[in-house]
């Protein structure tokens, strides 16, 4: 393997998604979650836990604009974060409660906050269907999420290649539709080109619920917030890092959700 890019405490420390996934495993240490009918987790242990998470944004908007909060997806981040928990068998259902497993309480004790990150994002990019978050066009069977998902080994070769220069979003975006012929899923788009849906699913899909999430790239946009579009990102040191162990450790992709 090739030399790891170096990553300090405070540059994990800074991804409020990872902080918030080792507080939400933590807050096992406590009591179990309680589940909803539907199998979501309870609005009063949503309620708990919001106090705890570093990400707010997303409570402070509801707050905002008088908003209730009435179901787990909802909380898109909650969301990720209990399905991932899922899937690393880090938690399981007993009857109408979620409980920490013996598998849980050893990743909270016995791995380093480094090894911890690098076990969720791997997860996430192999175990967890990213359709299941980002639904997206289905040509021929699999979705363009699905299709993006396939492929991320090459994503993350190049990635790794640019190392932390900057990389022009618009350019990126041209470069993965030639090499993958991802046009088939953008025809006949009423609104806009499909060079421009092409855009705006992989900032959707590969960035806003992935990449921008787990602290692995940094961006630039312009425009308004809820209509802003990325110019340039670049990786950050977790994100070669994490791009690197992808590549050079055995981890095909067996997605269950």
């Amino acid at each position: 393997m090739k030399n790891e890019p170096a990553v300090t405490k405070e540059e994990i420390q800074a991804i409020d998604f990872f902080q918030d996934f080792i507080i939400y495993l933590k807050y096992f240490e406590e009591k179990p979650i309680k589940l909803t009918a539907t199998g979501n987790i309870s609005l009063k242990d949503i309620h708990e836990l919001s106090k705890r998470f570093k990400e707010q944004e997303v409570f402070e908007e509801y707050k905002h604009f008088g908003w209730k909060i009435t179901t787990e997806p909802q909380i898109q981040f909650l969301h990720q974060i209990n399905i991932i928990a899922k899937v690393m068998h880090l938690t399981y259902k007993n009857k109408s409660a979620l409980s920490i497993t013996k598998n849980g309480k050893e990743f909270l004790k016995n791995l380093l906050p480094l090894e911890q990150f690098k076990e969720m994002v791997l997860h996430y990019w192999y175990r967890v269907n990213w359709d299941y978050f980002t639904p997206t066009r289905e040509i021929y069977g699999i979705s363009f999420s699905e299709r993006l998902q396939d492929v991320q080994k090459s994503i993350w070769h190049a990635f790794l290649n640019k190392g932390v220069n900057w990389i022009d979003y618009s350019e990126f975006c041209k470069s993965l539709n030639l090499y993958f012929n991802f046009a088939p899923y953008f025809e006949d788009y009423p609104y806009r080109t499909p060079e421009e849906e092409l855009k705006s699913e992989i900032r959707h899909v590969l960035f806003r619920r992935n990449l921008i999430l787990f602290g692995c790239v940094e961006i630039e946009e312009k425009g308004k917030k809820w209509d802003a579009k990325i110019v340039r990102f670049r990786a950050t040191q977790p994100g070669l890092y994490v791009f690197q162990k992808a590549l050079y450790e055995s981890y095909p992709i067996e997605a269950s959700y």
